[in-house]
């Protein structure tokens, strides 16, 4: 690992004006820079860069952060790759950290898995040119496939001699331990060390991460006799099925720059189809998709949408015109859609599948079939069944519920308002009828959802007018993509879902933990009784006729807007809902004890975890400001007179949201539990009391970053 002096020494000393400008012509404007955004087309400047700073943000697709963000996103670099990348750049001398024991066996044993699968790919691909079964079995099948030979040595197939344990023995002569390789799956260990070779007498595919590093195989039967047409690397601590897509390395820079992903479902899919040059393409290793894979592609798919990066990422699924392969796409399709990506759908001639069609057709003809033959998901799916439930009531009714389920899981509305409308017409159906029934789904997700957050969390109660119940913080694991050395700092990595509950008047929050955190607002007396700063009891001491000598001064400390939002939240029993911005808080209040020069922008704008970097230079940047208010008496001007006002305002909003809550789960129980009645109005008069006077404390001036 890189010794934390140096990663400090790579922060200072790279600058984002001089890195960005490597890549992206930029001009003054102000104290800050623009340009053409690099990630996507545009032809007015959004791209802006900040010296000051030291970050950069797009506001049309909105990539940005600091210099390691940029460098990682750009040249597509795991954090430390990113890192060296920049040493490189300003000449600085990597220093190394030493690890402890169990790091070194960690690091190590990954390492070693990586060397055996990397050695093992190179000994197949050898096979196929030097050994006379590789160049009469496994070439000749290869050939056979109809793939040239420079496809071959893209993707670095190869072959597996058809004997029991040739290439197990041949790696442990080169000095891999047997443990290692049975751990990667590629070879399997009977009792009294009986090993055998797992993909024997197979033609190999190499599978690889993101990254191009090897980390499984699938390996094709030769023979026909072979029961199991192909054998997949197992799970292993380096190779994970569900998370990686076939194919990815080489796509990757297709997909950003086509803007589109296609989706195959097999290996042989994949390569006859760059072949054929369509190189924007990938297949799920072995299995169904999953959410997983679907949650890593829409983080590399750009958007089409020059003003929203979240929003028209597209895919479009390639599937064999048979039932099966029909069915396996409106299968995947409601995956996709779910997770907000724009979904389309080609089905080849029935006697095709994506393999075949590419050997049989020139890459003209295949680009002009799939442009002219792709069709939206939900009207494919529609017009599909329709033909079948024309003449059967029955069966029409419950396509329109399954329709209607299908547009319910579109988190965008407009999309949802969009396919209601054309579906009505080709179902001819009336527009309310879709309109209710997906609003029906919806809602019972919702519930189903609440219910599933509200019994993992703790039951709390009102103990004072300052105390509100705890707020629900078992979510959801969400998806995070992190380089493949990221050293974890954090106990959970979910990204910041805008999904969970009070996310806004948390995103708040951390705009001042992030902005203001280490800044010093208020003074505390040990009574926990806060006074302005301005207070002095010498002053109040001398008015009342006091010396000096009668005057003893109470011990005070100094607290920071983390402390302040950190004593709020844990005198209330309350945590911030989104894992991330919890945890985030709860680094900030240990960092800010542990260094007493720590400064809260820089810290987080420079975090390890891109993810936290990435929303830190987001909440860093011009987009959010400060409202500037104004009081009967004056006019606020700067942030020093609006924190101590806007800070419990925000922790104030963030309650009465709570209480809100709470207040509506009793309402309900009253329809279900009337027999309960006096109880729940009493429950319901507490927070009642709670609520007024939070609002009698928030008055009339509130001051709040304009977060949109």
């Amino acid at each position: 690992m890189i010794d934390n002096a140096t990663v400090d020494r790579i922060f200072s000393t790279a600058d984002i004006v001089d890195v960005v400008s490597d890549y992206v012509t930029l001009k003054r404007r102000g104290v800050n820079y623009i340009g053409l955004c690099p990630f996507h087309n545009e032809k007015t400047p959004s791209f802006t860069v900040s010296p000051g700073k030291n970050i950069c943000k797009c506001f049309g697709c909105g990539k940005g952060g600091n210099p390691v963000n940029f460098i990682m996103e750009l040249e597509n670099l795991s954090y430390y790759e990113a890192l060296k990348f920049l040493a490189k750049k300003y000449n600085i001398e990597i220093q190394e950290k030493e690890l402890t024991p169990e790091q070194i066996q960690q690091q190590n044993e990954r390492e070693s898995l990586m060397a055996v699968t990397e050695w093992l790919q190179k000994h197949f691909t050898n096979n196929l040119y030097n050994h006379i079964d590789g160049k009469t079995i496994g070439m000749s099948y290869f050939a056979h496939r109809g793939f040239r030979e420079d496809i071959i040595k893209k993707f670095q197939l190869g072959y597996a001699i058809d004997k029991r344990d040739t290439y197990t023995q041949e790696a442990l002569k080169n000095g891999f331990k047997l443990e290692y390789l049975e751990k990667t799956g590629i070879t399997i260990v009977k009792d009294n060390n009986y090993v055998i070779d797992r993909f024997h007498g197979r033609a190999i595919f190499p599978i690889h991460s993101i990254s191009g590093k090897v980390i499984g195989f699938g390996g094709r039967a030769i023979k026909k006799d072979d029961q199991v047409k192909y054998q997949n690397s197992p799970e292993s601590d380096i190779y994970h099925k569900s998370q990686i897509v076939y194919g990815i390395y080489f796509a990757k820079n297709a997909i950003i720059r086509e803007r589109k992903c296609y989706i195959v479902e097999g290996y042989a899919d994949v390569i006859s189809m760059v072949q054929a040059g369509i190189e924007n393409i990938v297949a799920p290793c072995g299995t169904a998709l999953t959410v997983e894979q679907i949650r890593l592609l829409r983080r590399i798919i750009p958007s089409t949408d020059e003003d929203k990066s979240e929003e028209n990422k597209n895919v479009t699924m390639l599937y064999d015109g048979d039932s099966a392969g029909i069915h396996a796409a409106l299968k995947n399709g409601k995956l996709l859609l779910e997770e907000g990506l724009n979904v389309k759908v080609v089905v080849l001639p029935p006697e095709d599948d994506p393999d075949t069609f590419a050997q049989k057709n020139n890459a003209s003809d295949v680009l002009k079939y799939l442009t002219e033959n792709e069709t939206d998901y939900i009207l494919f799916k529609t017009r599909h069944f329709l033909e079948e439930s024309r003449r059967d009531p029955i069966r029409k009714a419950q396509l329109i519920t399954d329709i209607a389920g299908t547009i319910a899981v579109i988190p965008n509305p407009i999309k949802r308002s969009v396919y209601i409308k054309e579906c009505a017409k080709i179902l001819e159906t009336d527009e309310g009828v879709l309109l209710t029934q997906t609003d029906k789904v919806r809602k019972s997700k919702m519930e189903r959802e609440y219910e599933r957050i509200k019994n993992s969390s703790e039951t709390a109660t009102v103990v004072s007018s300052t105390t509100v119940p705890s707020t629900p913080t078992d979510m959801p694991p969400a998806d995070l993509f992190l380089p493949e050395d990221y050293p974890g700092q954090l106990q959970s990595d979910p990204v910041p879902s805008t999904n969970t509950l009070f996310y806004e008047e948390e995103k708040e929050i951390m705009w001042f933990v992030v902005r203001f955190g280490e800044q010093i607002v208020w003074q505390v007396v040990d009574d926990e009784e806060e006074t302005d700063v301005d207070s002095s009891e010498e002053d109040e001491a001398e008015e009342n006729g006091s010396t000096q000598e009668d005057y003893e001064p109470r011990k005070v400390r100094d607290l920071s807007v983390i402390g302040y939002i950190a004593d709020q939240l844990e005198k209330d029993q309350l945590s911030l809902n989104n894992p991330l911005f919890s945890e985030m808080l709860k680094e900030a209040k240990e960092q800010q004890k542990q260094n007493a020069h720590f400064v809260s922008s820089r810290y987080f704008s420079q975090h390890p975890n891109p993810v936290i970097s990435a929303l830190a230079s987001d909440l860093l940047s011009d987009r959010y400001q400060m409202s500037k208010m104004h009081t009967k008496a004056k006019k606020v001007e700067n942030d020093s007179e609006l924190l101590p006002k806007s800070i419990p305002n925000i922790v104030m909003r963030l309650k009465l949201k709570i209480i809100g809550m709470k207040r509506e789960e009793l309402m309900n129980r009253l329809k279900t539990t009337p027999e309960e009645a006096l109880s729940i109005f009493q429950e319901i008069a507490k927070y009642d009391k709670v609520r007024a006077e939070l609002t009698s404390k928030l008055g009339e001036i509130v001051v709040m970053p304009t977060i949109r």
